[in-house]
């Protein structure tokens, strides 16, 4: 394996996995294709990837089969690639534990910040606080990259500590004082801190599945949703 990690595709179309196996092999990264579900699951047994990307559209084995056969045995990252009318489809899988839906045709910028998580999952780094993943949201400190469901979200500095803050306090809430250390380096006022969570919140969005991404508990301070660190 190459040292920046291996991703594993399973799409039918030959041609977009051409693109796809292209695209990553300009960063580095190694990308091996399967034709089908079936083929997927054989080569995930042999050599567990970083990364396990799935066309919503799969034929043999559908995705929602594959994620729960892998997910009982692996932590790894697993993708579902959504094209036109396949969100509904990609619901379900996500719903089998998958981690995040991606567009496809695949670009690879969306994939490699779930490189390096998938490569910490199997030992391949120290770097853990580098890349934090909770539920669809993931944030590359040294890349200075957030995805929500394979969606980039632009976010200043400071909006991108409070993130990566909250992520690692795992649904415990923070309460202005912890907030304004870890993020401003020293206390801040009340409405500082509410102006930077509202601003996060609009740029994250509202989760279809799991509503609010941060919660606010009154007189108390602010946590990330706990169905994101179950």
């Amino acid at each position: 394996m190459t040292s920046a990690g291996r991703v594993l595709l399973a799409d039918s179309n030959a041609d977009i996995a051409a693109a796809a196996t292209s695209a990553a092999a300009r960063k580095g990264i190694r990308l091996d294709w399967c034709l089908d579900g079936a083929r997927v699951l054989i080569a995930v047994g042999a050599e567990p990837p970083s990364v396990l990307v799935l066309s919503a559209r799969l034929g043999v084995v559908d995705p929602p089969n594959i994620v729960s056969t892998v997910r009982d045995q692996s932590d790894v990252p697993i993708l579902i690639g959504v094209g036109p009318h396949d969100e509904d489809l990609a619901r379900v899988a996500v719903e089998a534990g998958a981690t995040a839906m991606i567009e496809r045709p695949y670009d690879i910028g969306q994939i490699t910040s779930f490189v390096e998580a998938g490569r910490q999952s199997r030992g391949e780094t120290h770097s853990a606080t580098e890349l934090l993943v909770a539920g669809p949201i993931s944030v590359d400190r040294r890349g200075h990259r957030v995805h929500v469901r394979g969606r980039e979200v632009s976010l200043t500095n400071r909006e991108l500590a409070l993130l990566a803050f909250l992520v690692e306090r795992r649904g415990r809430v923070a309460d202005q004082d912890e907030i304004s250390h870890a993020v401003w380096g020293h206390l801040t006022d009340t409405n500082t801190v509410a102006v930077h969570v509202k601003r996060l919140r609009v740029k994250l969005g509202e989760d279809p599945e799991l509503g609010q991404f941060i919660t606010t508990i009154r007189g108390v301070g602010y946590r990330l949703a706990p169905s994101l660190c179950a």
